[in-house]
């Protein structure tokens, strides 16, 4: 984390109040640099995975006028920490973080193009007085940053810049957004006043200007030059990329295509998966029945009982809403990860957003009704909804997915105090994101790369559940040179009215057995809450909380008249509105948590 402030003196004891709030993200140790000349604090907590012994942060390049703090993991670094050794560049410790001051430099802001990995990192380049916070490409590390009282303040978690001076309270357009379509803009966060760094951007602060810039766009051009066998090699590197650690790994498995690709490549023994009691949500069975032979895998069991009993803590370590139980999932999944000794673990998130593997995206493709129940109101519209949503002018048809979240959206609009228009929202944080060139599929596979990826999927569920629990995430489907290669496969040679993943699918002949290779996508989601007397009390005790009553544009008589109703529904009505009681309730839980005005 960072505090640019002209309050020098007071400096290191608000650095170290902001990093006692994550020391769960780094138990390992921490440390802090104060610039003599100017008012510039950087601060670290540390988890230590690579350079066990001597990778202690903040960082400093030889002649000490670059100073810096990373999260994450950069790939690779052996060879390019060679070539810069070459140019007479003195390396300190044998950690891959310290590539970053050293590669700053020699390229200056072009760095970012030799980075491969997942970061987020500042840098104080004190020769120039300019300060620099940057984010990998997909958002895989979170960068969180407020500007008040003339200070800038940077951190990994929203509850480290609370504790260095900032007034909690619901930044309500951001709420509107995730009432209107369950996301918010990339930039934003539900916290007045504090911003995202945005994926695949830096942002450089020169005299109290700040401004921002994209440095990394893929490119969807077709090139029907490209085989399985290059599909093959490039998972393969990026998997042998990530294998580099200093500590023992483990991977999340769940019995389809993409996290089995990732552990029979790896080889790693410890493999874990989720196990929710509910039939059609467990894939345990799937996991064990196909297990290879050296793999051991670890059982996390989640009961009915375990999504209302551990919500409260995934929401505060997340600082997000959920719209399914999955979020408490990923929460107990990565504490069993932590339990068994492991810090790093392997993962199979982004192949479904390279590869066009979504019944969603299908369904654009095709223009064919997919037929997953599962899926009905989170990914897909549900059943009976016959909403026509107006297109931006830069696409064919509004995408699938987002049609299911306006959809929510609607009956969220019904307990607001005043009605909003959530196609309107939702136009405006289209125009945000930004137009691509390419066919229907592959634009609606980049928004909701954009959306749900990195504000949902690897924010939400991903690093706030993995590092509540001092876990790394490695996704080796996010390696930026494998994206770009999966970006340029025609659309046609991916998906089909059949199958989705088409050429990933081939590149695994024979790494795979074939009832893996060709098992359709189950999407990772918990069963949702059923009204049994332990939910209903849980769920009436929340909506009659304080908290509840007071969240921001919600009419709390339609909200409780509402949740009443949800007992007499039958037992699938109530499951497609579980996305809807799921986001009242994290909302009313993240109110709680964090007393926000």
């Amino acid at each position: 984390m960072a505090i640019h402030s002209a309050q020098r003196d007071t400096l290191k004891p608000r650095l170290e109040a902001a990093l006692a709030t994550m020391r769960h993200r780094g138990p390992d140790g921490d440390g802090t640099w104060l610039s003599s000349s100017a008012g510039i604090g950087l601060g670290s907590v540390r988890l230590a995975v690579m350079g066990v012994e001597n990778g202690r942060q903040p960082l400093a390049n030889e002649s000490g006028n670059i100073h810096a703090v990373v999260n994450g993991e950069f790939y690779d670094f052996e060879r390019l920490r060679g070539d810069l050794q070459t140019r007479g560049h003195v390396f300190l410790t044998s950690s891959d973080s310290e590539l970053l001051v050293h590669l700053y430099e020699e390229h200056g802001l072009d760095c970012l193009r030799h980075l491969r990995g997942e970061f987020a990192f500042v840098l104080w380049d004190d020769a120039n007085r300019r300060f620099i916070a940057a984010r990998d490409r997909f958002g895989i590390k979170p960068l969180n940053f407020a500007r008040i009282d003339g200070e800038w303040i940077f951190a990994s978690e929203i509850k480290a810049i609370i504790a260095a001076g900032i007034e909690p309270r619901w930044d309500e357009v951001t709420f509107l957004h995730c009432l209107a379509y369950q996301y918010s803009r990339p930039d934003e966060t539900l916290f007045a006043g504090v911003s995202q760094i945005k994926p695949a951007h830096v942002m450089v602060i020169e005299n109290d200007t700040a401004h921002e810039v994209c440095y990394w766009q893929p490119s969807f051009e077709p090139d029907s030059i490209i085989t399985a066998a290059d599909v093959r090699a490039a998972l393969e590197e990026s998997v042998r990329l990530r294998m580099r650690s200093d500590v023992p790994m483990a991977c999340t498995l769940s019995g389809g295509l993409d996290s089995s690709a990732v552990a029979a490549i790896s080889g790693v023994r410890d493999c874990f998966c989720v196990r929710f009691d509910a039939e059609g949500y467990d894939e345990g069975t799937l996991v064990l029945a196909d297990a290879a032979a050296h793999q051991r895998v670890h059982e996390v069991r989640v009961t009915r009982s375990d999504l209302i009993m551990h919500l409260t803590a995934a929401v505060r370590q997340s600082e997000g809403l959920a719209i399914n139980g999955q979020l408490v999932g990923k929460f107990l999944l990565s504490r069993a990860i932590h339990d068994a000794g492991f810090k790093v673990v392997l993962a199979g998130e982004g192949a479904d957003e390279a590869f066009l593997g979504y019944s969603h995206l299908q369904q654009d493709y095709t223009q064919i009704h997919a037929a997953f129940a599962l899926q009905r109101g989170v990914m897909l519209p549900a059943e009976g909804e016959s909403a026509t949503w107006s297109t931006p002018a830069w696409l064919d048809r509004l995408p699938t997915f987002l049609q299911a979240k306006l959809s929510t959206g609607r009956h969220l609009a019904d307990l607001t105090r005043e009605p909003f228009d959530s196609q309107r929202i939702l136009d405006g944080a289209l125009a945000d994101i930004g137009v691509i060139r390419g066919s229907l599929v592959r634009q609606s596979a980049w928004l909701w790369t954009r959306m749900a990826l990195a504000g949902y999927i690897l924010r939400t569920l991903g690093d706030g559940a993995e590092m509540a629990h001092s876990v790394e995430a490695r996704l080796p489907f996010l390696d930026h040179v494998l994206f770009e290669l999966a970006a340029k496969i025609p659309a046609e040679s991916l998906i089909d009215r059949d199958h989705t993943k088409l050429m990933l699918r081939e590149s695994l002949r024979g790494l795979l057995p074939e009832k893996v290779r060709s098992r359709p996508k189950h999407p990772f989601l918990s069963p949702p809450l059923e009204s049994d007397p332990a939910v209903r009390d849980f769920i009436r005790d929340t909506m009659h909380s304080t908290a509840c009553r007071s969240l921001p544009l919600l009419d709390h008589r339609a909200v409780l008249a509402w949740t009443d109703d949800l007992d007499t529904l039958s037992a699938s009505a109530r499951a497609r509105l579980d996305p809807v009681l799921m986001l009242l309730l994290t909302a009313t839980l993240l109110n709680q948590t964090y007393s926000l005005s």
